[in-house]
Parts: C-alpha cells; sequence; structure tokens
C-alpha cells in the first residue's frame, strides 16, 4: 500500500477506452481495491473530453475514454471520520439549518469529501450549496440550501445581514472592555467582530460573538490579534492549547427568510453549548 501523499494528473490519450479503475491502476501506485475507496470518498475527478467542469467520479468502473482528463488525490494521512453526528435541525424544503460537531469538514478538498458535511447532505439532496463554512474545529450551526436558485438568494442575504451568525467562545486572559467590536483588517479586507463578554474566569473570559463579515478564520484571528486567543486553537495564539479541542460553536443564526419572509432563530440545546 502506497503510503505517500501525491496528485496524478493526465490527459487520457487517442485510441484508449478503459474502466477508470484499470487505467489509474496501472498510472499510480494504488490498487484497484484502494482506487475504489478513493474514488468513493471523492478524491478522483474528471473533465470529459477536456471540456467542462471539473467534477468528482465516484465510480471507479466509470469508462474513460480518449482526451477525457484525469486527476486522482491521494493521502493516507486522510482518516475516517464519523459523521453520524451530523443531523438537520430544521427543514424549509428548500433549504435548511444544520449541526456540524467539531473534526468534520464544511465541505471536502481535492483529496476527497467523506470527512464533510456538504457530503452528508449530498447523500439524501439532488443538489446542496453551502451558505454558511465553518472551520473544522468549530462545532455548531449551518444554513445550506437545496437549490441553486435558493442558493443565490440566501448568500444575497446573508451579505444583507439578514441571516445572521452568533458565536459562543472562551478566550484567554481577560478583555479590556466588556463589550465592543473589533475591526482589524484580514488579508487586506474590512472584517467586523462584535463580542460581549459573558463571564470572566480566574484565567479566560466566556464571550458572545457576532460577525457581521466572514473572513478565513476570522474570529481566531482577531482574538488572537487582540492578545486573547481562543482556547484550544491549533493555529492560532501561544499558551492558550489543551486537550479538549477550539472553544468556539456557532451556538445561534437568525434567518429572516429573503422568500417566505418568516423570521427564524435557531439556538443549539444547552448540552452543545459552552454556556
Amino acid at each position: 500500500m502506497s503510503q505517500e501523499k501525491f496528485s496524478f494528473r493526465t490527459t487520457v490519450p487517442e485510441g484508449t477506452k478503459t474502466s477508470l479503475v484499470d487505467y489509474l491502476s496501472e498510472k499510480t501506485p494504488l490498487s484497484k481495491i484502494q482506487l475504489k475507496k478513493l474514488a468513493a470518498n471523492g478524491g478522483v475527478w474528471i473533465r470529459r473530453k477536456g471540456k467542462g467542469p471539473l467534477t468528482r467520479v465516484r465510480r471507479a468502473k466509470s469508462t474513460l475514454s480518449e482526451k477525457d482528463y484525469v486527476e486522482c488525490h491521494y493521502d493516507p494521512a486522510i482518516s475516517e471520520v464519523d459523521t453520524s453526528g451530523c443531523r438537520e435541525i430544521f427543514n424549509a424544503k428548500t433549504w435548511g439549518v444544520w449541526y456540524k460537531p467539531a473534526g468534520i469538514l464544511s465541505q471536502g478538498t481535492k483529496f476527497g469529501d467523506q470527512a464533510s458535511i456538504l457530503r452528508v447532505v449530498e447523500k439524501d439532496r439532488a443538489s446542496v450549496f453551502l451558505i454558511q463554512r465553518l472551520d473544522r474545529e468549530t462545532s455548531g450551526l449551518m444554513v445550506i440550501a437545496y437549490k441553486e436558485k435558493v442558493a443565490r438568494i440566501f448568500n444575497k442575504a446573508l451579505r444583507s445581514q439578514l441571516i445572521r451568525e452568533f458565536f459562543q467562545a472562551e478566550v484567554l486572559g481577560q478583555l479590556r472592555t466588556p463589550e465592543g467590536e473589533i475591526t482589524l483588517k484580514l488579508e487586506g479586507k474590512s472584517a467586523n467582530t462584535l463580542y460581549k463578554v459573558h463571564k470572566e474566569e480566574e484565567h479566560s473570559s466566556l464571550v458572545e460573538i457576532e460577525i457581521t463579515t466572514g473572513r478565513f478564520h476570522q474570529i481566531r484571528q482577531h482574538f488572537t490579534r487582540i492578545k486573547n486567543p481562543i482556547i484550544g486553537d491549533p493555529k492560532y495564539g501561544k499558551d492558550n492549547k489543551n486537550d479538549e479541542g477550539l472553544k468556539l460553536v456557532a451556538h445561534k443564526v437568525e434567518v429572516k427568510d429573503p422568500i417566505s419572509k418568516e423570521d427564524h432563530v435557531f439556538e443549539l440545546p444547552r448540552e452543545l453549548r459552552l454556556f
């Protein structure tokens, strides 16, 4: 068995007609069993005749023809992840609200999507579109659309703050003010994080947070920049590590449904919140 991470890309030569698994078993160090599993887990991609979108192909026995463009991405470090904790807590037919546990991706990478909530939802829905994304280490609520048109409407609603995202966090130390707004730019772009201290502990603080922009690792970067990194953050901060994971939970979502005009408030049960 191959133990090295690799990416393989090729265009099928003229005159070739074979199965995907037979072709890749000759061109890569993976066995047919490994390739079948890799395809099922979303690590194999095809652009038919070299035209159109690059899409995942999950059937290892799919036919390959000349001029098909193929990518195969393998990483043995990706382990099996239990996604059974993902669950839908609200269904409006064309969109829903889901709970994502910590340790699960919002969406996959080119190496696979078996450890993502997007793949979990795809197994029951014809089409799936993420409206929000949470870091792998963050647990909490996510809005997911089931139709492309609805996704466009909801993405616009998110930008217009008709969808509001609220978090609970435990941060290192005490903040300078009991409530405030962090407006430090991230990657050269504006970023706004509102916070209010819920309770001060001896060496940390419990904080309620709302973000009005959606920059990469926004909350984690912002609180690190003001010297109050999130407890348990494996990437940002010093003296804030622990064995219990990232203390950041997307505990509440408020949705002003742009289609039905109904107002919704979704909140995690007590046992899934930090406080």
